[in-house]
């Protein structure tokens, strides 16, 4: 099933408002976009954004990084019910965008069936930025699921992606900047133990993403004998096996992007001893923690998101259990090695 643009007939909601340091557009754009007849995106507070301009001082101020000049938006789906437990996690998304400058766009209204409506909204925007001048429109999108809260508001989403030519700036730490070199990486993801797990991704605007997301929402026309235990999850694992796809995306360690909770959130702040601990699960230092699977939600999200709130800069604190730059340095480079 193709979703075209105009297919789509609900005008965008536009929410968009100035913030003290600037955003990498060669015209002004929305920074915060909602899709479909419903307002899912919670307000946008004076705190809110005096919390951001705080946290962009101190991000400055004590954390390795420097925030890439990539045109880049967050991508989410929060239709249905309002609930208030994604709304709280939702705005650890929001207030990273405002420290970084980066765009959301999220999906109020269903426009197709069930979870088909990830790869629709994704192929939905894919084709509108692509009618855009190539100066304007989108490099990357981070897909990122309803039942995710970022931990470290510090690192950039540009943290994690291929250096390359196109970007103003630089992903890599401020004491070692590298040289910038092109890259055919279009998709970053993960698996978890039951495989490819699209909770969050980081994919690159062009035709190539466009052509993977047509093929996922048509796998199941095309393939109807294939079984889908995990609906798009598990088409979109069938088409990145395929030949056209396979060589472009990467799949990197679960923990950089989509790690897993262990114990409640005060054991998180407070956890000293790592004994036990998965490379998969979550520690000080991690960008974000998906609470895929998990049995209470409504109680899990706020829990984290209230000590998140009270906790103490971990850069600042020195409390950081782990730094994943040099991991992804040497990721890339052994990527560039084998080309």
């Amino acid at each position: 099933m193709y979703i075209s643009p105009s297919s789509f007939k609900a005008k965008p909601i536009i929410w968009d408002f100035s913030v003290p340091y600037s955003r990498p557009h060669s015209t002004p754009v929305p920074q915060f976009v909602a899709h479909g007849e419903s307002q899912c995106l919670p307000e946008v507070t004076p705190e809110l954004i005096e919390a951001a301009t705080a946290k962009h001082a101190a991000c400055r101020k004590y954390s390795p990084f420097v925030t890439g000049r990539a045109r880049i938006a967050t991508v989410t789906a929060h239709f249905g019910k309002p609930q208030e437990h994604y709304r709280k996690a939702f705005q650890t998304h929001l207030l990273h965008a405002l420290v970084h400058g980066t765009e959301i766009k999220v999906l109020c209204d269903p426009i197709v069936g069930d979870l088909w409506n990830k790869p629709a909204f994704i192929l939905n925007l894919l084709t509108r930025e692509m009618m855009k001048p190539e100066k304007e429109r989108l490099e990357w999108i981070q897909w990122a699921d309803r039942d995710t809260l970022i931990l470290d508001q510090c690192r950039p989403i540009t943290s994690f992606l291929p250096p390359e030519t196109s970007r103003t700036g630089s992903w890599w730490r401020r004491e070692d900047v590298q040289q910038p070199h092109d890259n055919t990486t279009n998709l970053l993801v993960n698996k978890d133990h039951n495989g490819l797990n699209n909770g969050v991704f980081f994919l690159r605007v062009n035709n190539w993403a466009i052509d993977l997301f047509t093929a996922i929402l048509a796998f199941t026309h095309y393939k109807p004998e294939v079984p889908l235990p995990f609906t798009e999850q598990s088409a979109m694992e069938q088409v990145l096996n395929t030949p056209q796809f396979k060589d472009q995306a990467r799949y990197v360690p679960q923990h950089w992007f989509n790690g897993y909770p262990k114990g409640g959130p005060l054991v998180f702040k407070e956890r000293e001893n790592l004994d036990g601990l998965d490379d998969f699960q979550v520690r000080r230092g991690d960008y974000l923690v998906h609470f895929a699977g998990h049995g209470d939600r409504a109680k899990a999200l706020p829990e984290w998101t209230d000590m998140l709130e009270q906790m103490e800069d971990v850069w600042k604190k020195g409390r950081v259990q782990r730094d994943i730059g040099e991991e992804v340095k040497a990721f890339w480079r052994g990527i560039e090695a084998a080309r």
